[in-house]
């Protein structure tokens, strides 16, 4: 079976490479006949628009031919009228019955000749006579001084010009003529030639025509929208050059919406011009084929423009047969290699389907575990050779007689549910525990599990069993492993809560004998302060003897005043002495650190007391700072104690380096500031600073830089505890002008009422 699997295998993996070749060649063909179509289509297209633009040059010759002709035969009437001597007479005596008669002679030449419009000037540019006399738009009266026509012919030179009518609003090419008399112009003849006669003519064409003048605005044209437009941009000087003239009085010049243009040729030129469509108001692309020549009599040029859409739908139409056929052809290509497609994956599927059934049942036959079959009433129908194996015996006599004949479930309630929701089981895959057994032979431990099976035709159950005797083994194994464990556990637990008990008695001891460390620690500083003490005290006892014993003397001489002045000073005296002793009582009693706010410049001032005998006994200068009123979270005794040790091991730095020199400077600065969270407070000597090995060990316990059998390097251990507590930090370095520092950092205490004012204060 495996053999045969892996040669439909290599079969499937061979007819891979071939569709992917077929693949790739439909798509070059795709490719080659979509380049063909559009190639072609453009080659037809080309040939079409040569035939066109052949038929188009005969008929742009032909419309500048006419309108050509229709224009200059008018160009000598002005000459005819120039020489006319009622003419000459209107304008030289200007009588009125000689204007009438001529007003009258003018409209006659205008029916005979179809000119739209002749009239003659005076020399300042003013209308006598007009062929429209009779008209509401009559040009009698108006002076067109401005127009270049009578320009030119002022000075003495026919004049021509085309522009929009002032008074009647066409569009008309004027021919004029200066009117001579005794060699001096008296005036000008001007004849108008109405242009919009012409558009009429060929509106109905299969093309469009528009006449541009030397500018390049469109003077004439079949499509009214395309009146006084340019397909070139004008510069400033030319638009105003045109508006002094009125040539188009006040239209708007504005470019023609050409969105593309190819020249073919110096008079062909294909152009696609953006047009509103009226039915629906948007915009259209239309395509046009643009013939232009000059018309050089009249300076102006002529085009027309023919349509390309008949063109464009023709080669469109010819795409789409020719692509439709291609596409009809390879449809009936794709059906024939479909259909051989499709017979060929139904012979691999039966074949397939064959071999998956003789799999099949190789698979039932030689797998391990029992597999059953049932029919729809819940009877063994079949069954592999593994459950025989199971229960150690043939199961041929138990076709069609229940599965509960051979399989006994731990829960029978719940066996028994299963048949019972048998309409409800659809799919759903039910789990068991039971066992194996027939005919009172041993029983088997087995899992069981039943399913569904969906046939075509009939309802049909597959049941499976696995051996679960190695499994209930292992749990029993797990479940005495698991007894003996929580037994090891129990006596474990009560292991460790004797060495927890005593775990605790001993951290007990820890903190009374850290607490014995830090009074241990007091009493030496005491001890080194004891000379200094008796100093400070021995004073104030003499004192005290001396006022007593004069006192005494006053009191004898009944010189009471002196003796009161007397008392007052031993009092003073013993209230000073009862200081000093109440500080050292307070340093020197025991307690835990009690966490709190307290003032930093009262904890400076409070060490000072203690140590400023030793001070003045060795002479060393303590400089102070002062009182910048910084709280701090901390304990004020212990505070006093860090302050303290510092103190004391500042004098002994400077004590030690008197040793050396003797001219030394005995100075130790306290300074304090401070930042929004933390206050820092520092210590400074002028003694020889500190070693890089005491920087490494300074505050381990029993470490001193100091002489043999001074200290007991205690101190900047114990104050680092005490620190550390108080929830601060305590560091040294050397100074670099000489001496050390040592720095101790606390947190700022912040009350709540500052807390919420401090955000709003300005």
């Amino acid at each position: 079976m495996s053999k045969l699997s892996d040669t439909l295998s290599e079969a499937a993996a061979l007819s891979v490479a071939p569709r992917k070749i077929i693949v790739l060649s439909l798509l070059a063909i795709l490719l080659l006949v979509i380049v063909i179509i559009w190639k072609g289509g453009e080659a037809l297209k080309n040939r079409q628009i040569e035939e066109l633009q052949l038929t188009s040059e005969e008929q742009l010759a032909q419309l500048a031919s006419v309108i050509e002709s229709a224009i200059v035969k008018y160009q000598h009437m002005p000459t005819l009228l120039a020489t006319n001597g009622r003419v000459k007479k209107a304008l030289r005596d200007g009588f009125y019955q000689d204007i009438s008669q001529l007003n009258l002679e003018l409209e006659q030449i205008n029916r005979i000749t179809e000119a739209s419009d002749s009239y003659i000037l005076n020399k300042d540019g003013l209308t006598i006579a007009a062929s429209n006399y009779q008209s509401d738009a009559s040009f009698i009266g108006n002076n067109f001084a401005f127009r270049p026509y009578f320009q030119q012919a002022i000075q003495g030179k026919p004049g021509r010009y085309y522009a929009l009518g002032t008074m009647s609003n066409r569009r008309g090419y004027y021919f004029s003529y200066p009117v001579v008399d005794d060699e001096k112009i008296i005036g000008v003849a001007v004849v108008k030639v109405d242009i919009s006669q012409f558009e009429k003519r060929f509106a109905n064409q299969n093309y469009d025509f528009v006449l541009l003048d030397p500018d390049g605005v469109v003077f004439s044209s079949s499509r009214p929208s395309w009146l006084y437009q340019v397909l070139r941009g004008l510069s400033y000087s030319e638009l105003k050059r045109i508006a002094e003239s009125k040539r188009y009085k006040d239209r708007p010049i504005e470019k023609l919406p050409i969105a593309y243009q190819k020249p073919l040729s110096d008079t062909a030129t294909l152009v696609d011009v953006l047009e509103t469509n009226p039915l629906n108001g948007e915009l259209e692309r239309r395509s046009y084929l643009k013939m232009s020549r000059p018309i050089q009599l009249l300076g102006f040029t002529i085009s027309i423009l023919s349509p390309l859409q008949l063109i464009n739908e023709e080669i469109a139409l010819w795409r789409a047969i020719f692509a439709g056929g291609l596409t009809i052809t390879g449809l009936l290509a794709g059906l024939a290699l479909l259909r051989r497609r499709m017979l060929l994956e139904r012979y691999n599927a039966n074949e397939m389907t064959r071999h998956n059934q003789a799999y099949i049942r190789e698979v039932i036959q030689n797998t391990q575990a029992g597999l059953v079959t049932l029919d729809d009433k819940h009877c063994i129908e079949s069954f592999n050779p593994a459950i025989e194996q199971l229960v150690g015996q043939p199961l041929s006599a138990l076709i069609g007689q229940p599965l509960q004949n051979v399989f006994h479930a731990e829960d029978q309630q719940k066996f028994a549910n299963i048949w019972r929701a048998d309409d409800k089981l659809g799919i759903k895959v039910v789990t068991m525990e039971g066992y194996l057994q027939l005919d009172r032979v041993d029983s088997v431990p087995v899992e069981m599990t039943l399913c569904e099976m969906k046939l075509p035709n009939r309802r049909s159950y597959l049941v499976t069993f696995h051996d679960m005797t190695e499994r209930k083994r292992y749990e029993q194994e797990v479940m005495q492993a698991q007894l003996e464990l929580e037994k090891r556990v129990r006596e474990r637990t009560f292991e460790l809560e004797e060495a927890n008990l005593l775990l605790r008695q001993e951290m007990a001891g820890h903190k009374d004998t850290q607490r014995e460390l830090i009074q241990t620690a007091k009493l030496a500083v005491l001890g080194q302060l004891s000379a200094g003490l008796n100093h400070e005290l021995n004073q104030p006892l003499t004192a005290i003897r001396a006022f007593a014993g004069n006192g005494l003397k006053f009191l004898d001489r009944q010189n009471y005043q002196q003796a009161h002045n007397n008392l007052e000073q031993i009092n003073q005296l013993g209230q000073h002495m009862s200081d000093i002793i109440s500080r050292f009582k307070v340093f020197a009693r025991k307690g835990d650190v009690q966490q709190g706010p307290i003032a930093v410049q009262t904890a400076i001032i409070g060490a000072i007391k203690i140590i400023s005998p030793r001070y003045k006994e060795v002479g060393i200068e303590l400089q102070v700072p002062e009182d910048q009123g910084f709280i701090v979270h901390g304990d004020m005794v212990f505070l006093e104690q860090v302050l303290v040790n510092l103190l004391a091991n500042a004098a002994d730095a400077i004590q030690e380096a008197k040793k050396h020199s003797d001219d030394r400077l005995q100075r130790v600065c306290i300074e304090q500031t401070a930042n929004q969270d933390d206050v820092t407070i520092c210590v400074r000597d002028s003694g020889d600073g500190l070693t890089e090995d005491a920087i490494k060990h300074l505050f381990e316990p029993f470490f001193t830089s100091k002489s043999s059998g001074v200290g007991l390097g205690l101190g900047l251990s114990i104050s680092q505890r005490i620190v550390e507590v108080m929830g601060g930090q305590i560091k040294a370095h050397n100074c670099p002008e000489g001496g050390a520092e040592f720095v101790v950092v606390l947190s700022r205490f912040q009350s709540k009422k500052i807390s919420e004012r401090e955000p709003h204060d300005g």
